[in-house]
């Protein structure tokens, strides 16, 4: 264990000597994952701006504008003429919905005609255009069924009766995680588990490949006596022990200044960030040995972590995938973490429900492993046949 020690004190210096290394696992965690938390601080999207088109003018109108006007989600701050003017204002981007009400709206609904309010929402945002869409439904819907409940009474039907024919089933909702579909609490724990995945991996990658393109791997075999393992556990240890650092740091600093509320046991969290901090990083070494190369070895860690966020599920669900790429999302560390990792954080589940996230990515650990272990001692016969033709 001596020789093993002063393996991780020497790549402890290093990497204080390496700026890429100590700005790629230290300073570049701090202020991306700061940065996420104050991009998101809003949480909710309030008061999105809205235009009303009324070519009624009725009272039934002016109840939907009071109505839209005291919704949190919209903010009216214009009155447009005509659908030109409505499209000219999405155009500027001006507005992120409208509200269109056409001309005898309200008569026509009194002389029993159907009629119509133009909802127009911009869907080039999923979350801005459903925003618009639920609390532009409810609104409606609310104006629609006191239409039909005056409508019933002034026939003499009792409130009770006449209730019972406009909503006879009641819909109960009862959302589960993340209820009041916060932006903070869905997109930073997602972002920044994607971000660190790609950090660790660019960061491993060059951990070996640095020896040797310094002509440094001779002394480290000296320093080893030659035993791969010493080498494997030396690099590990302290790299390990900085990145699991910075996942402490997100689940004790960066998440409750953020306010982000973790649901489930911390110390399985941890245990999960430890699993996946150890499969990215054993990826970036078996990398680093085989590529010598640190540039064609960042930028193969790059290419490799870029489809990641898009293939994981967080954004599109994995079983709606061609099966191709549902093979192909079960490739990487960051879809089993962010499994498991939404099933502690947000759903307070039981243990067993993530050991298959937990198996995945230890095989991720050991096959990878593997491979680093047989290249390591690849080298190294390599190496001694060297200085033996020297000799």
């Amino acid at each position: 264990m001596y020789l093993t020690w002063k393996i991780i004190l020497r790549e402890i210096k290093r990497i204080e000597e390496r700026k890429t290394l100590y700005l790629l696992m230290i300073v570049l965690p701090l202020i991306v994952f700061a940065l996420y938390s104050l991009i998101y601080k809003q949480e909710i999207v309030r008061e999105l701006p809205v235009a009303i088109y009324d070519a009624d003018h009725s009272p039934l109108c002016q109840k939907i504008v009071e109505l839209v006007e005291s919704s949190s989600s919209m903010k009216i701050i214009k009155y447009d003429q005509s659908i030109d003017e409505v499209k000219k204002d999405f155009f500027d981007g001006k507005i992120q919905g409208a509200f269109y009400f056409p001309r005898n709206m309200e008569k026509d609904l009194k002389e029993g005609k159907n009629s119509s309010v133009v909802v127009f929402k911009n869907t080039s945002n999923l979350i801005i255009g459903n925003m618009i869409l639920k609390d532009a439904t409810a609104i409606i819907r609310t104006v629609s069924a006191g239409v039909v409940l005056k409508k019933f009474r002034s026939k003499g039907m009792t409130y009770e009766r006449a209730l019972a024919l406009i909503n006879p089933i009641k819909i109960e909702t009862n959302p589960l995680y993340n209820s009041n579909y916060s932006y903070l609490n869905y997109m930073v724990p997602g972002v920044i588990g994607f971000t660190f995945q790609m950090l660790i991996m660019i960061a491993s990658v060059i951990v070996i490949s640095s020896e040797f393109s310094h002509n440094t791997f001779g002394n480290l075999l000296e320093l080893a006596e030659r035993k791969v393992w010493r080498i494997i556990l030396g690099k590990f240890v302290p790299h390990f022990l900085i990145h699991f650092a910075t996942a402490l740091m997100i689940i004790g600093i960066t998440f409750p200044l953020s306010n982000i509320t973790i649901h489930g046991s911390i110390i399985l969290l941890m245990l999960l960030f430890a699993a996946f901090i150890a499969a990215n990083l054993m990826i970036g070494l078996a990398i680093s040995s085989f590529f010598h190369d640190q540039m064609f070895a960042t930028e193969l860690a790059v290419f490799i972590n870029t489809p990641a966020f898009i293939i994981s599920g967080f954004t599109f669900p994995i079983w709606a995938m061609p099966a191709a790429l549902k093979a192909f999302s079960q490739l990487m560390p960051f879809t089993h973490f962010l499994s498991g990792f939404l099933k502690i954080y947000q759903m307070n589940t039981d243990p067993k429900y993530v050991i298959n996230d937990f198996s995945s990515l230890l095989i991720f650990i050991f096959a990878s492993l593997i491979p680093l272990w047989f290249t390591l001692r690849y080298h190294a016969k390599i190496h001694k046949s060297l200085i033996g033709g020297d000799k």
